[in-house]
């Protein structure tokens, strides 16, 4: 497509922004004296393309001054690393607006500076929080005039990589190639709500990043979720890494001609468009215009594959800053590596000055000699740039452009609105008060249900609870909660699973089907090949987007990725990123939901290779609170603990990842008339007491975790009592939950004593306790899959529970020694807290 064809195109305009953005990002290396350097650069012209192209040409829908609107276009950076092109770019863009506000009184201008990144905020980059709070007043600058603009609101720190905080970005991106997969999730959302085919996903990433097995894994999912133009991607090729080449590195030269990435993304089903000039603000718009008037029918996803140099410069020439200074480009940019005024950066910024007729302070006298100086220099040098857009009347033309796309985008609003297939309120549905513990159905109920696109009607039973002696193991209740959710929620819960739906019981909880952008949008089973890393990063993309008008409530979809034990830590990569973003997202996060399958070693004959023992250890690898663990033993534990992790989510917003934890075997219901603690939602409370102290001497606690641990033991609750063993017994669900409780209740269940006169039973590891806490000796006289430090083999359920010593035998013979030892275990103890 010509540029001839571009809507009010101004390639001069274009090019100073760029020239701006590049030289800012410069300062900010200069300075700071850390941060990554030629990837951003070479980024640079895209991202000023795509920010400021109009709509009508491919690039952005949004509003500068409220650029997290939920019907905004979303821009990834999912490059995290090449953020500061962004910082420099924002910068400017609030500048500019801020100058034409101050400047006209016109509000229209007027951005919320805590949105907004402004000049000062070049102090904030790669600092901390804490840090920049005290910056000025440490080095006596807080009066300084230069500084002023701190007075607003402080410092805003900038992070080293990409945050979902940041201005237009929609996404943390951190490891190569994870923040991308989430894409795809992001797309299906819009493609499920029926949002409009201009609302788009727009990512930026690099070749090097896209080998990376989740970036690897998202290709089919993309195309298997059938996302079509929704997703794009501009793909920046320069053949360069962090210290190597891709073609000619990594990958022999002699393969450079099989080594072909549009064939590789094209032979995924990929629609694929090569740009030979990424630089080129004409090309780049001309090619982002082609994919905006792209059939929408045409359900492949796009990559832009536009060829960039690391290390890019606007006025280089010939591989060459000027006479004396070549360019350095490819990996040996990557970082900003030069010392403070280097040679170097003297040579960048001398074109700049040349361009625009502007003198940077002090960079020729080398090093500033103080951190005051050197705060003195950098904003004084970042103001000296600011000012072209006073000098060009470039700041005007960008306030302009920006308030052009704001009102085409404020004017698509309603359009959107009225396109979506739920109401935009300010309602969650996951906070409907059926879902909450105390209002769960104890028997089963029979529901209908009305499909949405077809009309048809469908009963169907769900069974949060089973009577006592039914022979239903954990992962039984997996899709009765899930079916439940979807009735009360009008199926906002979706699944994903890695080609194991049935196995893992999450392909009964849907109630409208599989999922189809065309066929069938209300599904919420999706399809998902056996790409586990890629399928939790579609979850995470299914639950980061919010359609209320108020961002403290999440509207949307909450989804559940499942799959063995053994193999969720490939999970744990983007949902670590996922429970970072929530943290500090400006706006709510659904939940997501791991199912960690057939975990313990009751996976029996698939042997070893599938024990969930070690892996799933890894949900506990997260800031205390961060994430609720439920580690189910009978069926009647799943759902009260599931629902009362859920209300854990909707109380505690930095909460977004439920893991349950079940095992394969069916196994008789519990009979709990029998227990200390007859509540059949006792497993919401995190912890409960099975069995209690009987009259006479008292041998310590037991606590169990994991189906065959807890129901082994139960069945020797008589032979305990028949031979005189007078222990405490408590079933251990959720470390969470059981935190959450009132005081009063946690040492009801283990008083202070307990934690020190105790052991535990577990289908996990010794190495992490069911329960924080338990005393010194604990682990001596415990039983677990790793009781002898070994992995475990294979077989048949009853072999393996024997090798792992968690049959009734041995799980009586170790509740004995630690009873028949207890005077002599608590003298070690006591003799040890003898100071």
């Amino acid at each position: 497509m010509a540029a001839t064809n571009l809507v009010d195109f101004d390639q001069k305009m274009m090019e100073d922004v760029g020239f701006m953005t590049a030289m800012g990002l410069t300062l900010l290396g200069n300075y700071a004296q850390t941060g990554h350097f030629g990837g951003p650069l070479s980024y640079t012209p895209a991202n000023v393309a795509v920010h400021l192209g109009l709509p009508e040409n491919g690039g952005l829908a949004y509003d500068i001054r409220e650029p997290k609107h939920p019907f905004a276009d979303r821009f990834m950076l999912t490059g995290g690393h090449c953020i500061p092109t962004c910082y420099s770019l924002w910068m400017i863009l609030y500048e500019a607006m801020d100058r034409m506000h101050k400047s006209t009184g016109d509000e229209r201008y007027k951005c919320d500076p805590n949105t907004a990144i402004l000049a000062i905020d070049a102090l904030g980059f790669r600092r901390g929080p804490d840090a920049v709070k005290t910056l000025l007043a440490e080095n006596e600058l807080t009066e300084n005039p230069l500084f002023a603009q701190a007075k607003i609101r402080g410092i805003r720190a900038l992070m080293g990589h990409s945050e979902s905080t940041d201005v237009t970005n929609d996404c943390n991106g951190g490891p190569s190639g994870v923040a991308f997969s989430t894409a795809p999730g992001k797309a299906l959302v819009l493609d499920k709500l029926g949002a409009p085919e201009s609302v788009k996903i727009f990512a930026f990433e690099g070749e090097f990043a896209l080998t990376e097995g989740h970036a690897q894994e998202a290709k089919t999912i993309a195309l298997a979720q059938q996302v079509g133009k929704r997703l794009r991607l501009f793909l920046s090729s320069n053949n360069a890494g962090i210290d190597d080449a891709l073609v000619g590195g990594v990958v022999h030269e002699r393969f450079a001609k099989e080594y072909d990435l549009p064939a590789q993304w094209s032979s995924y089903g990929w629609r694929v468009l090569q740009i030979d000039d990424g630089a080129n603000y004409a090309k780049l718009l001309a090619t982002f215009k082609e994919i905006e008037e792209s059939p929408a029918a045409d359900r492949r996803p796009v990559v832009v594959i536009a060829n960039t140099i690391k290390g890019w410069w606007p006025t280089a020439t010939g591989g060459r800053i000027n006479d004396s200074t070549g360019q350095i480009v490819s990996y040996a940019s990557h970082p900003y590596g030069f010392a403070v005024n280097s040679p170097y950066f003297v040579a960048l910024a001398s074109t700049f000055e040349a361009r625009y007729g502007v003198t940077f302070v002090g960079i020729r006298d080398g090093v500033p000699r103080t951190e005051r100086d050197r705060l003195v220099q950098f904003k004084t040098n970042m103001d000296v740039l600011l000012s072209v857009l006073d000098t060009t009347g470039l700041g005007a033309w960008i306030a302009n452009r920006l308030l052009a796309i704001a009102d085409r985008f404020n004017a698509a609003k309603p359009t959107i609105e009225s396109a979506l297939r739920i109401p935009y309120t300010a309602v969650d549905p996951f906070a409907d008060p059926r879902l909450r513990v105390e209002n769960l159905p104890l028997d089963p109920i029979s529901v209908e249900t009305t499909h949405p696109t077809t009309g048809a009607v469908t009963k169907t039973k769900i069974a949060l609870f089973l009577q006592p002696g039914d022979n239903k193991g954990t992962r039984r209740a997996i899709s009765e909660y899930g079916k439940y959710l979807n009735y009360v929620t009008g199926n906002r819960y979706v699944t994903i699973a890695a080609d194991l739906s049935s196995s893992i019981n999450v392909e009964a909880s849907t109630l409208t089907g599989h999922y189809d952008p065309v066929a069938n949008p209300f599904g919420t089973r999706l399809k998902g090949a056996i790409q586990e890393a890629a399928n939790a990063a579609t979850a995470y993309g299914v639950v980061s987007l919010n359609f209320s008008p108020d961002p403290a409530v999440h509207n949307g979809f909450h989804c559940a990725c499942a799959t063995y034990g053994a193999f969720t830590p490939l999970f744990y990569t983007p949902l670590r990123i996922l429970s970072q973003q929530a943290q500090e997202s400006p706006f709510r996060l659904g939940t997501v939901t791991v199912v960690v399958g057939h975990s313990g070693p009751e996976t029996a004959a698939d042997a070893r290779s599938h024990f969930g023992i070690f892996a799933p250890q890894v949900w506990r690898l997260f800031p205390r609170g961060a994430i609720v663990n439920l580690f189910c033993a009978d069926y009647n534990d799943v759902c009260p603990a599931y629902f009362a992790a859920l209300e854990y989510t909707q109380a505690h917003r930095e909460c977004v990842l439920i893991a349950v934890h079940v095992a394969r075997p069916d196994t008789p219901v519990f009979d709990r008339s029998k227990f200390a603690n007859k509540d059949i939602k006792a497993a919401a409370r995190g912890a409960y007491v099975i069995r209690e102290y009987a009259e006479g001497p008292r041998h310590g606690t037991v606590v169990l975790q994991g189906a065959s641990a807890t129901v082994n033991a139960v069945g020797l609750l008589p032979r305990l009592d028949a031979a005189g063993i007078n222990v405490r017994i408590v079933a251990a669900i959720s470390q969470e939950l059981f935190d959450a409780q009132p005081e009063a209740y946690r040492a009801s269940v283990m008083p202070p004593e307990a934690y020190v006169d105790s052991t535990f039973v577990t289908t996990m590891t010794k190495t992490v306790h069911p329960l924080s806490g338990l005393g010194p000796l604990a682990e001596a006289y415990a039983l677990a899959s790793d009781h002898d430090n070994h992995w475990r083999t294979g077989g048949l359920e009853p072999d393996v529970l024997a090798e792992a010593h968690l049959d009734p035998e041995h799980i009586f013979q170790a509740i004995a020694r630690f009873a028949g030892d207890r005077e002599s275990r608590l003298a070690r103890i006591r003799a040890a807290a003898a100071f």
